[in-house]
């Protein structure tokens, strides 16, 4: 009888998981009379997907921080799509988004799509080397912008049944050594997007995250994260100075330089993964994107937590665990 029920489910399981993928491949017709929010439209993710979606006959808002991103954005995209100044830590700055979009849309018409795509990475060290600004900075635009970005639009949402998607990240799926503030803003906007999922659901809004690997945008530049990290070096105490050494930081600077080798340069699968987010008739909840997350970091987070505490360690300090051994003993 046992056995009868495990084959049963797994048949069942089976027959579920082929008729959404094969529903999954069913795109929305009429998707030129849908508009979609982007922010962070200045490089990367989302300057890719603005321009996809434009060559696609999408409607566009495409969100950027800077007027120079701005303008470059609207030399390569068509009339249809409209760009606006957004800082997504601004409040006044939200309201004037809303307002805009708002102003653009048809009549009575709502928005479509809202990706909350926005983020930075400050600085790849121990957090002990993080000031309090530099981590309230990257929660700030990472999560509290996107939560703000997303509160401010969902009435647009809500008239549409649309969709929410939001750009999170492998730190979401490895809890990086050096990258806490990042790591926290990211595992925080998977929460809130699981909470929207079922805050909308009897709206039919739905909430979607993006988890991208190691795509080549400017939010990973080897060479301001060198010089970042030296900044923050130099300005810790010289208690931690010590502990960590001179060693140890040209070592961690020199790993910098490694990154590159390691990047996609084809941001096509995270700008697919929007797309498909976006307009599927039956889009994922969670899209891994490249095959370092979907294959490696992924399958290695299921490990033990043992296993993974010790195989994602960060790389300690020469003679670190006897100098801290010794002033124990001292102090005792």
């Amino acid at each position: 009888m046992y056995c009868l029920l495990v084959t049963l489910f797994v048949v069942i399981f089976a027959v579920y998981k082929l008729f959404e993928h094969q529903r999954g491949k069913t795109m929305i017709e009429n998707t030129n009379n849908r508009h979609v929010l982007i922010t962070g439209c200045d490089s990367g993710f989302g300057n890719e997907l603005a321009r996809l979606l434009d060559k696609r006959g999408v409607p566009v808002f495409a969100a950027c921080l800077k007027e120079k991103g701005a303008a470059e954005l609207k030399k390569h995209t068509s009339s249809r799509l409209r760009v606006l100044q957004l800082d997504v830590t601004d409040q006044n700055s939200i309201h004037d988004s809303v307002e805009f979009v708002k102003r653009h849309l048809p009549k009575c018409s709502g928005l479509w799509g809202l990706v909350n795509n926005a983020g930075l990475q400050i600085l790849e060290a121990p957090l002990e080397f993080h000031s309090s600004e530099a981590i309230q900075k990257c929660i700030s635009v990472n999560l509290l912008g996107s939560i703000d970005v997303t509160k401010s639009f969902l009435p647009l949402l809500r008239k549409t049944r649309g969709r929410l998607v939001f750009v999170s990240s492998d730190s979401a799926i490895i809890e990086w050594p050096c990258r806490a503030p990042y790591v926290i803003s990211k595992v925080g906007l998977e929460a809130i997007a699981e909470c929207l999922r079922r805050e909308l659901y009897h709206v039919g809004v739905t909430s979607h995250t993006i988890q991208p690997g190691s795509f080549k945008t400017k939010i990973v530049d080897p060479n301001e994260m060198k010089s970042t990290l030296q900044r923050a070096f130099d300005n810790v105490d010289e208690e931690v100075q010590q502990y960590y050494g001179q060693q140890w930081l040209s070592k961690l600077k020199e790993s910098f330089s490694e990154i590159p080798g390691i990047q996609y340069e084809d941001l096509s699968p995270v700008t697919n993964a929007m797309y498909h987010a976006l307009f599927s008739v039956m889009p994922k909840r969670r899209y891994r994107c490249g095959m370092d997350c979907e294959y490696y970091y992924y399958p290695v987070s299921l490990l033990p937590e043992w296993f993974n505490t010790w195989y994602w360690k960060m790389s300690p300090p020469p003679d670190s665990v006897t100098r801290v051994d010794n002033q124990v003993i001292k102090n005792h």
